[in-house]
């Protein structure tokens, strides 16, 4: 297995669970590439596997519901927060 870039990895295995090793971390602890181990659409295949003895990262290629709910929240008519 070959290391990939997040982009790549997010077009190769859209909206899946990616477990992912041998990564290299920006400045902010973002991905910029990996390889990837295991994937699936299903979160608890890549989590109950056994372990692979090595610093691992999960995520998931698909849009966060959370990020969703915060765009939802910022665009508030009456937001009186500061931006």
């Amino acid at each position: 297995m070959e290391k990939i870039t997040w982009n790549d990895m997010k077009k190769q295995f859209p909206d899946e669970w990616l477990l992912i090793t041998d990564y290299n971390l920006d400045e902010s602890g973002h991905i910029i590439e990996g390889i990837v181990n295991r994937h699936s659409k299903e979160k608890n295949d890549v989590y109950r596997l056994p372990s692979l003895n090595k610093s691992t990262a999960f995520r998931y290629t698909g849009e966060s519901i959370f990020s969703v709910f915060w765009r939802d929240l910022t665009n508030f008519p009456n937001d009186t927060r500061v931006k």
